[in-house]
């Protein structure tokens, strides 16, 4: 319901109740300012949302009291200082399974209103204090058994672009579309038996027809601009590339169809995307793109499939200089997080326009998209992409600055017919960057168990790329000497080598030799050891006659023997003092 339909229904209210104005997808309720009552009316407002969602979603008109007999009565409106962040993020946070609802000022001459749009939810829906209720014609009823029982089973039904588009045929599609949806299914789908078939009949297949309704995802993917506007006005893709951290210099809003707007995209991220070229060794160069048209691709095309169309949002894409960001409406469903992103099986919000991109060649089915984006970039010299979500909206950030000697090892070890996997590159990845890794620290980047991680790592270093540390499940690996060169350089990689037994022995025993005593917390801070450690090196120094403990409890000490003060000076250099 559109903002001048609901208006053309508040022009009634002068001589009948608000209540004559609502229906099975519209509510009018009070909104009370005072500070007192806003728990209660919150309450409320959450088993209205549920209420609705639970059968066919709708529209609260907020700030409409009903029963009242004219306009000017009616409308009181809601106060200017209501935070509409805040009441989604009450009503979402206070609703089960969570309810995203959207919501829009209305300014009428009596009052501003919020417009509360409710989609219809995956129900059964409650609040979180487990009240369930559901639309029954004007009123909101219990939830009951038997109408719970019929949500289960009806459950599945929740996609909303295979909703028909009211009113709309298969003449409010564009001929140039639909032809390139065919040249689509003979080339990249590799269906020319499909492509060759009438566009009614081929519509029909696709299930973007069905009993001679068109679905709203034909129309997102092959509708008319006017079309387009009509049905799904919500679907636009704003093109940015930022100069500066808050400006930016190129702006393109897009509201074609989705073909269309692919095409565009494509032309948009050829010119302000820029290669870098390395030297692979001789006069090979390696050419390296800040990103990918097909990286680029996979990630718009997730934004557009499992995007929230019930939002009336905007998929925004930016360009900065290190990176593009791909930020679409609506959070992550079926229990997917950023952290699981990559092991969870795959979810979709809107399946039947994920199975029309899939049969054309566009999306893959498995759900392998997300895969192949970290694994692309990765091979390119990219640090790992990154997920941002909340109950609104993902974000997913894709580095478009290279770590040039990462990307040209990758490439010489891929020509010599030892290709990497993605959680090889994950790994080696995180290790060049942080240093060391333990099974945990692994299991993080992989977003998987630590055993896997724990066998991922023991298989690298016998592959000779990384070195252990330490032994059992607190063991820590880095880089392989040559390899930590390479990819890190010989200044960082001699910061990040530790001292072996021998060295830190030798250290020790100059500085207790210059200091004439140490405590057992200062060996710990000289040598990096734990106390157990220390407690071991102490007692190999004591049979050796170099050392003696001096004092007890807390003023327990190390003093250096005469056996020690009588030797030369070799391995207890003087200069630099130890912290």
């Amino acid at each position: 319901m559109t903002p001048v339909e609901i208006r053309s229904l508040l022009r009634q209210l002068d001589g009948s109740p608000a209540d004559t104005i609502e229906s099975e997808t519209l509510e009018c309720k009070a909104w009370d300012p005072h500070p007192a009552a806003r728990d209660s009316q919150l309450r409320e407002l959450r088993e209205t949302v549920v209420c609705l969602a639970n059968r066919r979603g709708g529209v609260i008109v907020l700030g409409v009291a009903d029963r009242k007999r004219t306009r000017a009565e009616a409308i009181h409106g809601v106060p200017a200082g209501t935070d509409i962040g805040e009441l989604r993020r009450r009503i979402y946070d206070g609703t089960e399974p969570h309810v995203l609802v959207d919501a829009e000022e209305l300014v009428e001459p009596e009052g501003r209103l919020l417009l509360i749009r409710v989609p219809r939810g995956l129900p059964p829906h409650t609040t979180a204090e487990g009240v369930g209720k559901i639309r029954v014609g004007k009123e909101c009823k219990p939830l009951t058994g038997t109408e719970l029982a019929r949500l289960l089973l009806a459950g599945s039904r929740t996609d909303l672009t295979s909703e028909p588009a009211a009113g709309a045929s298969v003449d409010d599609l564009d001929p140039d579309a639909i032809r390139a949806l065919q040249r689509r299914l003979a080339g990249e789908g590799g269906k020319p038996d499909l492509a060759r078939q009438p566009a009614e009949e081929l519509l029909a297949n696709l299930g973007l027809v069905r009993e001679g309704q068109v679905a709203l995802a034909a129309v997102l993917l092959l509708g008319r601009k006017e079309s387009l506007a009509r049905w799904v006005p919500q679907h636009e893709v704003v093109f940015l590339r930022f100069k500066t951290r808050t400006r930016y210099d190129v702006r393109q809003d897009m509201r074609g169809s989705l073909l269309a707007v692919l095409a565009e995209l494509e032309r948009s991220f050829a010119a302000h995307l820029k290669v870098t070229t390395a030297e692979t060794g001789g006069f090979a160069e390696l050419e390296v793109p800040d990103l990918t048209w097909w990286a680029a691709r996979e990630a718009v095309l997730n934004a557009l499939v499992h995007r929230e169309y019930f939002l009336r949002q905007s998929v925004l894409i930016e360009v900065r200089p290190d990176r593009v960001v791909v930020s679409s409406p609506g959070g992550f469903v079926g229990g997917v997080t950023p952290e699981n992103v990559l092991r969870h099986p795959p979810v979709r919000r809107n399946p039947l326009l994920a199975d029309v991109l899939q049969t054309i060649g566009l999306v893959n089915r498995a759900g392998l998209g997300v895969d192949r984006i970290y694994e692309e970039s990765l091979r390119l010299g990219k640090a790992p992409p990154r997920y941002d979500a909340d109950e609104a909206h993902v974000a997913l950030t894709l580095p478009t600055q290279t770590h040039v000697p990462f990307a040209r090892f990758v490439a010489s070890e891929a020509t010599a017919g030892r290709g990497f996997d993605l959680d090889d590159l994950l790994l080696l990845r995180a290790v060049t960057d942080k240093g060391s890794l333990d099974r945990w620290s692994a299991a993080a980047a992989l977003q998987g168990p630590e055993e896997e991680a724990a066998e991922r790592l023991v298989s690298l270093r016998e592959r000779g790329l990384l070195t252990p540390e330490g032994r059992g499940r607190g063991t820590a690996y880095r880089l392989a000497r040559r390899l930590s060169d390479r990819l890190r350089g010989p200044a960082e990689t001699n910061r990040d080598i530790p001292l072996d037994e021998e060295s830190v022995s030798l250290r020790v025993q100059a500085i207790l030799a210059e200091r004439g005593r140490l405590t057992n917390a200062e060996v710990r801070r000289i040598s990096g050891y734990s106390r157990a450690e220390v407690l071991r090196l102490v007692r190999s120094l004591q049979g050796e006659g170099l050392l003696d403990l001096a004092g007890r409890g807390r003023g327990a000490h190390y003093r250096p023997s005469l056996k020690l003060l009588a030797r030369p000076a070799q391995g207890r250099k003087r200069g630099k003092r130890s912290p």
